[in-house]
């Protein structure tokens, strides 16, 4: 299926719908697509209204790079606070921003902390979705990065090589299709890191096999890992760097490039891994999510589809997921088990991550590639292209308010209140700022209007549910946390 760019109202609410935040309600065999930042729930209903449907919407060259997401089916999307644990112990753990968020004083506090400088400790740089493509012809209206994907990526390497982390991680969809040309640059942009000394850790995503298959995957970018122990069953690896123990898993060989998914074999093997390492500090690595949207009775299809996984991990002591998937920046936690997902760096707020692990405690923060420093040129080009892109999703809103019959100042209030929310929402700050959108006068309005579109359920459960920041954490083991 191919859409074009219709500007009836009708086709614009159709591409909206299809170009969401999360994804659901294929079939286990579908193909699916990654979300597009700024775009909303499904109205493809559900028994609470909130809705994560997932449709891929193709542009010219047929390929699909959105992913549509709306949040949880319930309350309990985002956690409270729960015990962690350290090698099978429980303990607890706090979180760097709460539901009223981090403050400037705490976010500064991590970023400074002697951790990052301390050479016993491991550092990595995080990225996911990366959706590496050579073809400039690909439609940016909703992912503005793609019109400067080999500038953007060289940037990124440029910075990754500068500050040398022990190993630079990806967690899947690291081309857009697949195709030769895409893993050979991308392949050759990655030798660059690791002839530097740094350590690459990378998991399949769906968009990985729209043009190759496994053996090809392997044959493209195993070359740059250290894998300590191989899955028979699928491409899945430990790596181990500074004695953390990386599980570098593949969920998309049960269904090459449609819903997360391990085998039975896998599964096996996953648990024979985590009974070998139970007493090493561990970090779950995947592409499909682990935590986000699993509440409620049916599995979303942005999960990987191993209901067990979630009580697996946490059984062997695991205290962090790291996702991508959704093209967003989020954080939350269920029972102990942390789970950050990645946002996208060609679009929203261009993120990359930073990870820090010692015997004492995991930090992370995601910040904005510098490209100030490592491409200025392109943080020129990205600010048109961003605005040309903002721009546009606010033709679409702007058409459901039409719809609604909304209109003159309350019309302009409305629309202002949405593009903040999705603002906060894409760039992982959406903690910060949960007051300051439910005290504004235009809320109610808003969650009325969109209401049948299923935005407004789906906002307000977010408003509702999100109790950490997406872009600062910090797990800290109980038995190194003295008496305080």
């Amino acid at each position: 299926m191919k859409i074009n760019r219709i500007k009836s109202n009708y086709i614009i609410l159709i591409l909206l719908l299809m170009c969401l935040f999360l994804c659901t309600g294929c079939g286990a065999a579908d193909k699916t697509a990654d979300p597009a930042p700024g775009t909303v729930p499904s109205a493809a209903g559900s028994s609470n209204g909130t809705v994560i449907t997932k449709s891929a919407v193709e542009s010219s060259n047929g390929k699909a790079i959105t992913e549509s997401a709306a949040g949880s089916s319930n309350s309990k999307a985002v956690a409270e606070s729960a015990a962690v644990k350290s090698n099978g112990k429980a303990t607890s753990s706090s979180s760097v921003g709460s539901a009223s968020g981090s403050t400037t004083e705490e976010a500064a506090s991590l970023r400074e902390d002697p951790l990052w400088s301390d050479p016993d400790s491991l550092t990595a740089m995080v990225v996911s979705d990366l959706h590496y493509t050579e073809n400039r012809d690909l439609d940016h209206s909703l992912v503005s990065g793609l019109a400067l994907a080999q500038e953007i990526t060289d940037a990124l390497v440029d910075e990754v090589i500068d500050r040398h982390p022990d190993v630079l991680i990806m967690t899947g969809d690291n081309t857009n299709s697949g195709y030769p040309e895409e893993v050979s640059g991308l392949t050759a942009r990655l030798q660059r890191v690791k002839d530097e000394g740094i350590g690459i850790i990378l998991t399949t995503g769906n968009h990985d096999f729209d043009s190759m298959d496994a053996k090809e995957f392997e044959e493209a970018y195993f070359s740059l890992l250290s894998p300590v122990d191989r899955d028979p069953a699928s491409l899945s690896y430990t790596s181990i760097v500074k004695d953390v123990v990386f599980f570098a898993m593949d969920d998309n060989a049960v269904y090459p490039g449609g819903q997360g998914q391990y085998s039975a074999e896998t599964m096996q093997w996953l648990e024979k891994m985590l009974t070998k390492y139970r007493d090493s500090r561990i970090i779950f690595l995947s592409h499909h999510n682990v935590l986000y949207g699993r509440d409620g009775e049916n599995p979303f299809s942005n999960l990987i589809q191993n209901p067990e996984l979630p009580a697996l991990l946490n059984e062997h002591g695991v205290r962090l997921a790291m996702t991508g998937h959704m093209h967003f920046q989020y954080i939350l936690e269920k029972d102990g088990l942390w789970e950050i997902v990645s946002g996208m760096p060609f679009s929203g707020k261009h993120l990359i991550g930073n990870l820090a692990v010692s015997q004492d405690k995991i930090l992370y923060y995601a910040e904005p590639i510098d490209f100030a420093s490592y491409d200025p040129a392109v943080e020129k080009d990205l600010e048109k292209l961003d605005r040309e892109s903002s721009d546009y999703m606010n033709e679409v809103l702007s058409s459901l308010l039409d719809q609604q019959n909304l209109r003159g100042a309350k019309k302009e209030k409305v629309l202002d209140l949405v593009n903040r929310y999705f603002l906060y929402y894409n760039n992982g700050s959406l903690a910060d700022h949960i007051q300051e959108l439910k005290n504004d006068p235009s809320y109610n309005l808003m969650i009325q209007a969109l209401w049948n579109y299923n935005y407004g359920p789906w906002i307000k459960e977010m408003t509702e549910t999100t109790t950490h920041s997406g872009r600062e954490l910090e797990i800290v083991f109980e038995e190194n946390r003295g008496d305080s």
